[in-house]
């Protein structure tokens, strides 16, 4: 079961759930795969007019990765295209979102400056 606060999101295809998450392992896997640092990857997602297909597969077979390791590339294809690509493309922004949260309120948790 997805659990957001541990950087997981559901993908329902059919009657089937699968958990999505990019724990530290899973983004290793994605970069060795992609041959790119994962930086560069997320960067691509934001122009969707040349993100490839190869790379959607590639971050959905990554983000199954922790739950659903014994799923093969070609199977996460399959998953993609059941799923739709719209969809696949939200979950994994959303698990993508999970893995890199921003600190709130980046000062709050600094103890005040000494004053000389």
């Amino acid at each position: 079961m997805a659990n957001p606060h541990r950087g997981s999101v559901a993908l329902q295809v059919g009657d089937r759930a699968y958990t999505l998450s990019f724990s530290v392992n899973a983004l290793c896997e994605l970069e060795d795969l992609l041959g790119q640092p994962v930086a560069q990857i997320a960067l691509s997602l934001n122009d969707p007019g040349n993100v490839r297909m190869s790379t959607v597969r590639a971050l959905v077979w990554a983000a199954l990765r922790d739950h659903h390791d014994e799923t093969a590339l070609k199977e996460a294809g399959q998953i993609a295209t059941e799923a739709g690509v719209p969809a696949c493309m939200e979950a994994i922004g959303k698990a993508f979102k999970l893995a890199f949260p921003e600190a709130e309120g980046k000062e709050a948790g600094r103890p005040p400056k000494a004053k000389a």
